[in-house]
């Protein structure tokens, strides 16, 4: 493998073969980038141009548009991979870890600017195999909403410890179809069938409820497809077994050719985590609020048949002051039983008084974009 170059002058313009295309553009310009070979350290900032008509803003959530937080994570990692091709270090873009990822803040449709600044850490090599390490901020139009301890890209997968898919779960047959549950009925179900699950998404699952309703995200950025059992101990423990169809025509393989990204199976995690607070009954709205590890041990291929995510609900805690709700979870994702990723403490919390509901108007943005965080 080629030693990097000595140095790195900025470039203003990406070169498309390097980064994911269409829906998947994670940034539009670089707008610095600078190594010193003596030290194996650098910087790269990255800027993307929001747009009011971003089309993640019409799907994620219906009615409470915000930026999947999920792209930021993909942002980093892909900031990395076009960071390593720049070095000449070819096939280091594979997303293998990120560390102490944190949540304070929204990305909305009428923010301008969002900016990723990488700091590269290291760069280490073993053999053939090379690894870059680099730690991350992501702010909007200058005030930081994420902040991201580690994230490393290499040219291989970490090895993937022997660990089974669990067992399938006997999924039963679907009730008569209704239009809606009503809120006692939806808190005393144990499972959602694949129609139930779109029908959260869109806001038409439950008739009536007492209180405000977490959404999940609708298509293209829903990332479940039915949940085969949900359930909690009554102790703040719980548990999730859910799964997706996956197919070649998925959306974003054309556009990511080396498979799905890493990033939408741990959105699918934290969606899932989200429907269990409202499963629970807490009111609100809910937000993706970080984990504290991934690593990833593959990538789910457009051959790959079923996604299954198997979430360990932790923790479940209540702010009675203000009325939010949290869950922090450990979580493993498979395709076709490969074991893909794993999750270590990822958190959700369900916040009331936080929803924007007159997207595409300017008339309801009074809360800044503010998270709680725990």
């Amino acid at each position: 493998m080629k030693e990097p170059a000595a140095g790195l002058a900025p470039e203003s313009r990406l070169d498309s073969k390097l980064r994911p295309l269409g829906p998947l553009t994670p940034f539009h310009e670089i707008a610095e980038i600078s190594w010193d070979p003596s030290a194996k350290t650098g910087k790269l900032r990255a800027l993307r141009h929001n747009r009011l008509d971003d089309w993640f803003y019409g799907c994620h959530f219906l009615g409470d548009p915000v930026m999947p937080g999920c792209w930021g994570v993909d942002a980093v990692w892909e900031g990395l991979s076009l960071f390593a091709a720049r070095l000449g270090l070819s096939g280091c873009d594979k997303a293998l870890a990120m560390e102490d990822v944190k949540f304070f803040g929204q990305i909305r449709p009428y923010d301008k600017e969002i900016s990723y600044d990488l700091e590269i850490l290291s760069l280490e090599r073993s053999d053939d195999d090379v690894l870059l390490t680099a730690r991350a901020a992501v702010a909007v139009d200058g005030v930081p909403v994420y902040t991201i301890g580690s994230a490393q890209v290499g040219s291989a997968f970490w090895e993937a410890p022997a660990l089974s898919a669990p067992a399938a779960v006997t999924r039963p047959t679907p009730p008569p179809l209704r239009k809606t549950l009503s809120f006692d009925e939806f808190l005393a179900r144990d499972h959602f069938t694949p129609a139930e699950i779109v029908a959260i998404s869109l806001g038409r699952m439950v008739d009536n409820p007492k209180a405000e309703l977490g959404l999940l995200p609708a298509a293209p950025m829903l990332q479940i497809g039915r949940v085969d059992s949900i359930r909690a101990d009554g102790t703040g423990e719980g548990r999730i077994a859910a799964s997706l169809p996956n197919d070649p025509r998925d959306w974003f393989y054309s556009m990511s050719p080396g498979g799905k990204p890493a990033a939408l199976s741990i959105d699918g995690l934290w969606q899932l985590m989200g429907l269990y607070l409202s499963w629970r009954g807490h009111p609100g709205t809910g937000r993706a609020l970080g984990f504290e590890a991934v690593e990833v041990f593959d990538t789910v291929r457009p051959s790959d048949r079923e996604i299954t995510y198997d979430v360990r609900i932790i923790k479940e805690t209540r702010n009675e002051q203000t009325g939010d709700a949290f869950v922090r979870a450990d979580a493993d994702v498979f395709a076709d039983g490969r074991l893909i990723l794993r999750c270590r403490h990822a958190s959700v919390g369900c916040h009331r008084g936080i929803r924007y509901s007159d997207y595409p108007l300017a008339s309801d943005m009074s809360t800044g974009g503010k998270v709680k965080a725990r």
